[in-house]
């Protein structure tokens, strides 16, 4: 990869190109930096089209999500966004698309998020059906799945899971298949234990680590094996709980994902909570604490980003409607001069015509 990476980029060919931003997409969730940094360099490549720049673009995206990261994720989402009318590439829309609900969805802003899920699945829905499109529908349930979870219930979110899943299934051999899968399932579990199941759970996250692990992803990993902790955790299993949450930080350890160490800090706190362990259940507290305050913070800042990209586009529409209305006014009102001046003119015709008649009637 360094080799690649030392090449002077406007001398690379698209097949070098191509080759890149592969390795680029491979490494978002486990080595988001490394992502972002070739990505970012690709963008000093001269004549990128807007179909490269998109892919570009959604590639440095979803790494700084990946990252948390969501103020930044946010900023290059909305230069993709930027160039939506350009696109050639249908499949390319898609994925925009998609990318631009789940960034929303992100961010809480669900009704927006479906909006552009709606809109990624039309186009689904008048391609053939293809290896992409089977991909793309497979996100777009996962995304779907999280906003249903928060806006209505589990009962509701548990089948768009579960259509994930399948999508996915019927294409196994795309790389990046494997880890959207292991989130599936892990977020499949998360339903299944708010609505009781706790053996279906169970058996949720095990396929999520299976997936996990077949493509050393080791902080999805993470992730089921925290959800398998919180079935253990359900059933009063708590040293067995905490084992698996010590093994799940330790794959955590390299990837930095702060979400996933304040949920595996708290979950830690609990369990040590429940066997006595005080001291235990202080220090992983404070850690959690400690985090949580810096992703509030983080989050702020990227509702006011989200926020005023809102304010600026609705007061591009409030400039363009005042002109339009400017518009029409100058308009209305000239036709109003022009009929008054018109029914003047027919007022003194018409007397001038009547003067006229009394003349020869007089006669």
């Amino acid at each position: 990869m360094a080799a690649i990476i030392l090449l002077p980029l406007t001398a690379l060919s698209q097949s070098k190109t191509d080759s890149i931003l592969s390795v680029a997409t491979q490494q978002i969730y486990e080595n988001p930096d490394t992502s972002i940094k070739l990505a970012t360099e690709i963008l000093t490549k001269t004549n990128l089209s807007a179909d490269a720049k998109v892919r570009v673009y959604l590639i440095i995206s979803t790494a700084y999500s990946s990252k948390r990261d969501y103020e930044k994720s946010l900023e290059y989402t909305l230069k993709a966004l930027e160039l939506l009318p350009k696109l050639t590439d249908a499949y390319l829309k898609i994925k925009l698309l998609n990318r631009i609900g789940g960034q929303y969805q992100e961010l809480k802003i669900y009704d927006k998020a479906i909006t552009y899920l709606d809109q990624a699945k039309l186009l689904i829905e008048q391609l053939p059906q293809n290896e992409v499109t089977i991909r793309s529908l497979g996100y777009n349930n996962l995304v779907r799945g999280f906003v249903y979870r928060e806006q209505m219930s589990c009962d509701i979110a548990l089948n768009y899971f579960e259509k994930a899943i399948e999508d996915y299934k019927n294409i196994l051999d795309h790389p990046a298949v494997k880890a959207n899968i292991s989130t599936s399932y892990y977020n499949r579990g998360n339903c299944l234990i708010t609505l009781g199941r706790l053996k279906e759970a169970e058996n949720s996250f095990l396929q999520g680590v299976k997936y996990a692990k077949t493509i050393d992803a080791k902080s999805l990993v993470a992730f089921a094996q925290k959800g398998l902790a919180e079935v253990y955790t359900s059933q009063g299993e708590y040293q067995k709980a905490i084992a698996l949450i010590e093994e799940a930080l330790q794959n955590s350890q390299d990837v930095g994902d702060k979400v996933l160490n304040r949920a595996l800090y708290n979950a830690l706190a609990t369990n040590y909570l429940a066997t006595g362990n005080l001291k235990g259940y202080a220090v992983f507290k404070s850690k959690n604490l400690e985090i949580h305050k810096e992703l509030t913070k983080t989050e702020r800042q990227t509702i006011d980003t989200s926020i005023n990209d809102l304010i600026i586009t609705n007061s591009k529409k409030l400039a363009s409607v005042k002109k339009t209305t400017r518009i029409l006014q100058i308009l209305f009102i000239s036709l109003i001069l022009l009929g008054v001046i018109l029914l003047i003119r027919s007022v003194i015709y018409s007397e001038k015509s009547l003067k006229s008649l009394k003349k020869k009637l007089e006669f």
